[in-house]
């Protein structure tokens, strides 16, 4: 059963280390929330929210690699969901919500951010057409598992955006952090 917790708004100063690796207009996330955070303990068969999820408001005002096409491509949505999955890793990390990540710090996880945090396996599937510009965005990791013989850990993840005019799109990815080793 999950913890319940208030929504509290992640820090300013946490979001702006976070996507400091992006171009200033690739920042598409304005800000988010820990909306909910669990136990630790395993989910599978439970609320894929139960162990954390993260809410964000969005934009995009043009796209970083094309000239605007007045709507989100896949491309513009794997850049917010990276970003909702660093936030959510940061967040994880800062409040030792994962228990396989309680040993590491936020130093720890901005050295592994770029080189060590990788996309396993990837499907997302645009439901409404999405315009541009602001949108609501979520982030919730479902499952954790340790593959120590293999110094990884994988994370199960949902995203999705959706648009007050009613776009929508949903991810499930799996995320393996490479270099990882257990506590």
């Amino acid at each position: 059963m999950p913890n319940p917790m208030r929504q509290e708004p992640l820090g300013e100063a946490l979001r702006q280390r976070v996507l400091a690796p992006y171009k200033p207009d690739c920042r598409y996330v304005l800000a988010a929330t820990l909306t909910q955070a669990g136990n630790g303990r395993a989910l599978r068969g439970t609320d894929p929210t139960s162990w954390i999820r993260i809410e964000a408001e969005c934009s995009i005002g043009d796209p970083c690699y094309i000239d605007p096409t007045g709507h989100i491509n896949a491309v513009e949505f794997n850049i917010t969901y990276n970003q909702m999955l660093y936030l959510g890793i940061a967040e994880a990390v800062r409040r030792k919500l994962v228990p396989e990540l309680a040993h590491w710090t936020l130093d720890d996880f901005y050295r592994a951010q770029l080189p060590d945090v990788l996309i396993g396996d990837y499907h997302a599937r645009f439901r409404r057409p999405m315009r541009s510009g602001r949108f609501h965005g979520w982030f919730s990791i479902v499952e954790v598992q340790a593959r120590p013989q293999r110094n990884m850990l994988l994370l199960h993840t949902r995203a999705g955006c959706t648009t007050d005019a009613g776009g929508e799109c949903e991810a499930v990815v799996t995320i393996a952090l490479v270099n990882w080793q257990p506590a």
